[in-house]
């Protein structure tokens, strides 16, 4: 899909905002002068753009990787790289990253949508690791 296909299918889903030249800056990482992007993507326009394209919004936050992941991904800009893979399960509910209480971050998911984690994540794992946790914070 070019560019200006995509900017007036995102005009129709309500996104005018999303022309072909915005497309570009987003899709380059385009810096201005003052070193910034010149074009942040808010969380309405990602879901529109990942429903024009037809793809999950996760694939347009961490690319996907086959194989051995090789290249770190940064969640956050002052944070501990991860590798891609475990990104992506932080962004779909499968699996905390960072110093968090697996616990927690596994109880705000709703009953109706729970299914049992990967097998990192049994329940005596999530108990030794927010064990864990809470021991280093107090």
């Amino acid at each position: 899909m070019t560019a200006k296909a995509l900017a007036e299918e995102c005009a129709k889903l309500g996104l005018p905002g999303l022309t072909a030249q915005a497309l570009s800056n987003i899709e380059s990482g385009r810096r201005g002068p003052d070193g910034r992007r010149r074009r942040d993507v808010t969380v309405d326009e990602l879901f529109g753009l990942a429903f024009a394209l037809s793809v999950a919004p996760v694939h347009l936050l961490v690319p996907p990787v086959d194989g051995e992941e090789v290249a770190l991904y940064r969640v956050v800009p002052a944070g501990n790289p991860t590798t891609p893979g475990f990104a992506r399960a932080w962004i779909r509910g499968q699996s905390p990253i960072g110093n968090v209480d697996a616990r927690w971050y596994f109880s705000e998911v709703p009953s109706s949508e729970w299914t049992p984690p990967a097998s990192q994540w049994s329940a005596a794992n999530i108990e030794a690791q927010s064990d864990a946790v809470r021991g280093q914070d107090g």
